[in-house]
């Protein structure tokens, strides 16, 4: 009982973080529109948090209790860190002329889906989902000129596959423990 009530914090505790860093991306993706002076700061901060964040969830789960320095520490380190050096060279496409504004929030978009699905590989498919629907968004904001009402929908729909795929897996765990 104990063990099934801790699982499910934790399953919550996941899903409220994955929908923050969807947020935080699409508000950066506004800042970048909108304030592309602010914008730099702005991805760099989320870089860290979107790090952070990753070591946290990592730190709870089993598989990183006993190596979580070198397994987990290290790891998420080395990979935000070069997901950030990445962001810094498109701000430098940016500031030599090669890049504009509305250029620079997408490809920064994309790097941020791709270090997230790469991310899922440590962290669980979430990430990976997470990931994809954020690179997603980049693509879909390139073609649709109204673009957060479509990412909506299609935010909601993953959350509604995701829920339910989660809960049928859970259904398979619990049907082998008791066999």
């Amino acid at each position: 009982m104990f063990n099934t009530i801790s699982l499910q914090k934790k399953h919550y505790i996941e899903e409220i973080v994955l929908f923050l860093i969807l947020v935080l991306s699409l508000i950066g993706m506004g800042i970048t529109d909108f304030s592309p002076v602010k914008s730099h700061f702005y991805w760099t901060l989320m870089i860290f948090v979107f790090a952070l964040a990753s070591i946290g969830l990592g730190w709870s789960r089993e598989e990183y209790q006993r190596k979580i320095f070198n397994d987990l520490i290290v790891r998420q380190s080395i990979h935000w860190g070069a997901t950030l050096i990445t962001v810094s060279g498109v701000y430098l496409l940016l500031h030599t002329g090669r890049l504009n504004y509305e250029t620079t929030g997408l490809i920064i978009q994309l790097i941020l889906g791709f270090s997230l699905f790469l991310n899922g590989r440590n962290l669980g498919w979430r990430f990976s989902l997470l990931g994809i629907l954020v690179g997603i968004t980049a693509i879909i904001s390139a073609y649709v000129e109204e673009y957060i009402w479509l990412i909506m929908i299609v935010s909601f729909g993953l959350a509604i596959i995701a829920f339910y795929w989660e809960k049928h897996r859970r259904k398979h765990l619990e049907e082998d423990e008791h066999e």
